[in-house]
């Protein structure tokens, strides 16, 4: 499950700022660990706090390994929810898993057409196979290139693709308007977060 934390301050606002130092560097270690997806302040005061897929255990000790919530300077609500959908290059797993990543790049003299051509090999594998996670279609600054960021439960699964025909013709009118193309498959290895 995914877990919203909701950080509210229970102590005068330069108390909890005092202790900044070692709550951010608490966030960092486990977004580091892939455990915090997200994190900030809230407008209106206190925190949120988005947890990867994590068991009601884990997040337990998630919240008892806070350094503000060992000196009593927040507490926290929580809501859970099952994440079914998320946005390509998100990975809501801590652990690895067998989920890969795809990434394509093409270069192009028409990063339109291209876009629009992969378009629609992309749109009938979101409508016909298994596994597909989502894909996100980005156009180089220079308009010269267009990569395809598209996850995967497995490997296996993104390699039936080619055994549709359909997709494969799709496939092919878009290679046809690139100078070059090459995709790679990618799992997660490492996650380094901003240190500030």
């Amino acid at each position: 499950m995914i877990h919203i934390l909701t950080l509210t301050y229970l102590a005068a606002p330069d108390v909890v700022a005092a202790h900044l130092p070692e709550h951010k560097a608490w966030l960092r270690d486990h977004a580091d660990k892939g455990r915090i997806l997200l994190s900030g302040p809230r407008p209106d005061g206190g925190a949120v706090i988005v947890t990867a897929d994590l068991d009601d255990t884990q997040v337990r000790e998630l919240v008892e390994s806070d350094p503000w919530h060992l000196l009593g300077l927040v507490s926290y609500g929580l809501t859970a929810f099952e994440a079914r959908r998320t946005s390509p290059g998100v990975v809501t797993s801590p652990e690895p898993d067998a989920g890969v990543l795809l990434i394509n790049v093409a270069t192009t003299n028409n990063a339109a057409e291209t876009v629009d051509t992969l378009a629609s090999a992309v749109e009938h594998v979101a409508a016909t196979a298994d596994g597909f996670l989502g894909s996100r279609l980005l156009t180089s600054v220079e308009g010269d290139a267009v990569i395809n960021l598209a996850a995967w439960s497995d490997e296996q699964r993104f390699a039936a693709i080619f055994d549709d025909s359909e997709f494969s013709r799709r496939y092919k009118a878009f290679a046809e308007t690139t100078t070059g193309a090459k995709f790679r498959l990618y799992r997660t290895s490492r996650v380094i977060t901003p240190a500030r």
